[in-house]
């Protein structure tokens, strides 16, 4: 792993015990990157910066700062594939980087598990994600990929560590509101040849769709073949959602 704290490279990053680290005062972003060059980094760090104002937390470095420390880490890394995180505090500013490793099966269809909790401020990538956390943990212990997040009326929100879409007939829908506001569905949002829609939908009507599936910044789209003991579709990849992974590894490979 590759560790920039504060402008320097470090084998450890030390933070004060009893600082914003352990009130979980801060906000973070992931990035993909491909071939030594992040992708969408314009996008990551209007988001960066919208959570830093959501929360009033006054960012020790500026917008062009940043970015060098990004291209710092980046150089640095044996790998051409990273996963590189910004973590930022009033304090510290810690850039790191692993090598991406994305298991292909996944691609192929995940499950997921229902859980009844909802996140924080979810509009913003904070550090305070218990939710998400003891979420995803769970639904991973009992062998699903993520934790599917709904409320007390049976509403579907957004996957712990991602966001939902399904379609209805040709139509592509999303939730528009109480979500975060992920990188990966808005490119799609802007890009994709379907009609899209926002609107709420309960679990039980979830999974009934034929097509099903989430996004991330760094495995961008997964097909979703199954949540709880049901199957989507037979347990099958539906064709819509194959044209519109091809639609953003296209466009995101260019």
């Amino acid at each position: 792993m590759i560790i920039l704290h504060n402008n320097k490279f470090v084998k450890k990053a030390l933070v004060d015990a009893l600082g914003p680290f352990s009130r979980g005062e801060g906000i973070f972003e992931t990035l993909r990157i491909v071939n030594k060059k992040a992708v969408l980094i314009k996008m990551h760090l209007d988001r960066f910066f919208y959570s830093a104002k959501k929360i009033n937390l006054k960012i020790k470095y500026n917008r062009e700062e940043i970015l060098k420390m990004f291209e710092k880490v980046i150089k640095k890394s044996p790998h051409k594939e990273q996963r590189v995180k910004i973590i930022a505090t009033s304090s510290d500013t810690i850039v790191t980087s692993i090598k991406t490793k994305i298991d292909k099966k996944i691609y192929s269809g995940i499950s997921m598990k229902s859980t009844n909790l909802q996140r924080s401020m979810p509009e913003i990538k904070s550090m305070s994600r218990l939710t998400s956390f003891i979420a995803h943990e769970n639904a991973v212990k009992e062998g699903f990929f993520d934790a599917l997040l709904i409320d007390d009326n049976d509403e579907v929100y957004e996957g712990a560590y991602s966001n939902i879409f399904w379609f209805e007939k040709d139509t592509l829908c999303t939730r528009k509101n109480k979500v975060l506001p992920g990188i990966t569905r808005e490119i799609i949002l802007k890009n994709t040849k379907f009609k899209t829609r926002f609107k709420t939908i309960k679990l039980q009507d979830l999974k009934k769709q034929k097509e099903i599936f989430l996004t991330q910044s760094i495995t961008l789209i997964i097909p979703i073949t199954k949540i709880d003991t049901t199957k989507i579709d037979n347990g099958k990849v539906g064709d819509n959602t194959k044209t519109i992974m091809k639609e953003i590894n296209s466009l995101l490979s260019s």
